[in-house]
């Protein structure tokens, strides 16, 4: 859930939907136009063109991509229930995709073959078995399921955790009333969430401007973390993450209200820089992000002159527990042009355009093939054996062909680690589900953190 683009960015492009359709329907018929509807800054360079030319290839028809994005799953949500949008593949985050699925708003998926091009290739099961849904599926969700069919409406885009993202060089740790340390690494990894309810940090780390991620932290925190007094050890992060009762709503909601005048404030996007400029010393952040901040973007700032030196961060996925979420490519029941989004979906399979994509964006493909495995070991991998290594087999599967334990440089350790998380990390996450008839109370809760 990557996002780059302005509040005012986000407003012309909503215009810019609501007049464009009238603008190619007088110049187009409907069958040569493709509507996507996306994240902002989620897609690769040149890879739209690179799905026209590959239309083109297959079908002998040309083909007009029409791309539009959203901020907000919400926002994408009511474009089609409410407003019956017309958009013909939408790329929605896993619990929305139950929820869509529950409202039968989406199509399955189509058998590639149907459409009798020479030379088509179906990509689709090109798929990690992490993400490919199953009775043994690691990644713990079923929402794609029906009689015992899996992955009939959705293929996963991309993944990822949520963890904090911190400044080694922070020193504010030294009077944490939780206890002695000699970094902040070992404070961080010693507390998890607990730090974002510490003293120390007050006015020092932001949260996101989500309902859904900050009660990925305040929930963990309240019913798992140790330094709670509503810990409790009975409960999995599953539990903690997908608590709608009353009785756990209630104290959650109290730790978030204490937790309110520590806060510096809420964030969509900034937090990344304002780590990178010294603003804050700890955010809230998805792995994707995490890993741009700790590259890319340095990168940019030191560049443009707008750091003198780079700072350290580092990533960290608490140890009581956190989210594993992904962003699937789906067809809603509005769509317009069904053959179309159906070769969307292939193309994005396409080992070589998910590679693209997973290199432009920062998170982690669905998509694991030996052109996966490549880039990895292009731009990851140490050429002789260290003492830091992360075994990928959940994620290509023990039947590849190749050696998955990937060698990188006690430096790159972090970076690749919050990208490819080890197996024990992705063990003590959970997804988040669709909050179903509870969710006006999780709104409320929301609006009454925000206003307090």
């Amino acid at each position: 859930m990557k996002r780059k683009v302005t509040v005012v960015a986000i407003l012309l492009v909503l215009a810019m939907a609501l007049v464009l359709p009238v603008v190619f329907a007088g110049c187009q018929n409907r069958s040569e136009i493709l509507k996507v509807y996306n994240w902002s800054e989620y897609i690769g360079e040149d890879v739209i063109e690179q799905f026209e030319a590959y239309y083109k290839e297959v079908t002998g028809k040309n083909i007009t991509v029409k791309y539009d994005m959203f901020d907000e799953n919400e926002l994408m949500y009511t474009q089609i229930k409410t407003t019956k949008a017309d958009y013909d593949v939408l790329c929605p985050s896993d619990y929305m995709i139950e929820k869509m699925i529950k409202e039968d708003l989406l199509l399955k998926l189509e058998d590639i073959s149907t459409y009798g091009y020479e030379g088509l290739e179906d990509y689709r099961d090109n798929m990690s078995p992490l993400v490919m849904s199953g009775e043994d599926n690691l990644f713990k969700y079923d929402y794609d399921e029906e009689s015992g069919e899996y992955n009939l409406y959705s293929r996963t885009y991309m993944w990822g955790t949520m963890g904090i993202l911190y400044a080694n060089d922070s020193t504010a740790y030294q009077k944490s009333t939780y206890g002695t340390y000699s970094s902040m690494k070992e404070y961080v990894e010693a507390n998890g969430w607990a730090v974002f309810w510490d003293p120390a940090y007050k006015n020092n780390f932001m949260l996101k401007n989500s309902m859904r991620d900050t009660y990925v932290s305040a929930s963990c925190y309240t019913l798992l973390n140790e330094r709670s007094k509503y810990n409790n050890s009975a409960l999995t992060p599953a539990d903690a993450l997908n608590a709608t009762d009353s009785a756990n709503v209630s104290k959650i909601k109290e730790m978030m209200l204490a937790q309110k005048p520590l806060l510096k404030g809420l964030e969509n996007d900034e937090g990344k820089e304002a780590i990178n400029l010294g603003g804050i010393d700890m955010v809230l952040q998805w792995a994707g992000d995490a890993v741009y901040a700790m590259t890319g973007l340095q990168d940019e700032l030191f560049d443009e002159d707008k750091i003198e030196e780079k700072r350290d961060l580092s990533y960290f996925v608490p140890m009581e527990g956190s989210n594993i979420f992904c962003d699937g490519w789906v067809i809603p029941r509005y769509a317009g042009n069904v053959e179309a989004a159906n070769l969307w979906i292939n193309f994005m399979c396409k080992p070589e355009i998910a590679v693209a994509n997973m290199d432009y964006i920062g998170y982690t493909s669905g998509v694991a093939t030996e052109e996966t495995y490549n880039y990895i070991m292009e731009n990851w991998a140490s050429e002789e054996p260290t003492d830091y290594s992360i075994d990928l087999s959940y994620y290509f599967g023990e039947d590849c062909g190749f050696d998955t334990v990937i060698y990188v440089a006690e430096e790159d350790y972090n970076a690749f680690e919050a990208q490819f998380p080890t197996k024990a990390i992705i063990d003590r996450c959970a997804v988040m589900r669709d909050f179903g008839d509870k969710t006006n109370d999780m709104n409320s809760l929301w609006l009454s953190f925000k206003s307090a």
